[in-house]
């Protein structure tokens, strides 16, 4: 039997990094980041596009191949030949999100945030191919707002025949409780960006999702399966 192991998503974020923001993802992906997300919400598709395409050389100049998921814009997204997108509340539906990869002649998974049980459903049953749950602890991104809590993120998991990744306040302290629910993955700004040395941090997160004795119950995959 094959094991399988969570994977670890960086998202990029312009107001939480201590280095210069492409070297610090570049280190992520150098500490073993399986998955880096370019999040920026505010920023010209130009300049996204951009620095996707410098992340991404910067990546391959080191032999380095993460999966790159650009959050809300599909269009840059197929431009620079991304693995995926994520999409937020503001983003263009699912529905059309999927046409446009069935039409566009782009292959990426596509995924979404979700914030509660019932729209975790809804999610799934949109057709989307992964979501990410949060947050799961206290967080800089959601300051004042109660967090959902580890029995949620379980209670998803066993839900969704999908992959299902958590985020929110994770760091190397409490990694181990989150990757016991059997989720697909893990996702963090402030416990790689926040810290004076992205890469260490970054493998230490590895570290502890190599040490985890639970595998994700359902592994984290490019595209859900025709008719899941």
């Amino acid at each position: 039997m094959i094991r399988t192991q969570a994977v670890l998503h960086v998202i990029s974020d312009k107001q939480r990094h201590r280095l210069p923001l492409l070297d610090a993802m570049l280190l992520s992906a150098l500490g073993g980041a399986d998955i880096i997300q370019i999040r920026e919400k505010k920023a010209p598709a130009r300049e996204t596009y951009l620095f996707c395409r410098e992340l991404q050389n910067a990546c391959e100049s080191h032999g380095l191949s993460p999966s790159l998921i650009v959050n809300d814009r599909i269009d840059i997204a197929m431009a620079a030949n991304a693995q995926g997108v994520h999409l937020a509340q503001k983003s263009l539906p699912v529905d059309v999100t999927l046409q446009l990869r069935h039409t566009g002649h782009w292959d990426g998974i596509i995924g979404c945030s979700v914030h509660s049980f019932d729209e975790a459903i809804q999610a799934y049953e949109s057709g989307i191919d992964y979501v990410t749950f949060g947050h799961i602890y206290a967080s800089e991104s959601h300051r004042g707002l109660p967090p959902r809590g580890i029995h949620e993120l379980a209670r998803i998991v066993s839900a969704l025949p999908i992959p299902v990744v958590a985020i929110g306040g994770i760091d190397i302290t409490n990694i181990q409780s989150v990757l016991s629910t059997g989720c697909s993955g893990v996702a963090v700004i402030g416990a790689i960006l926040d810290q004076d040395d992205p890469k260490a941090a970054t493998t230490k997160l590895k570290e502890q999702i190599m040490r985890s004795i639970v595998q994700p119950k359902v592994p984290f995959s490019r595209k859900r399966e025709i008719g899941m």
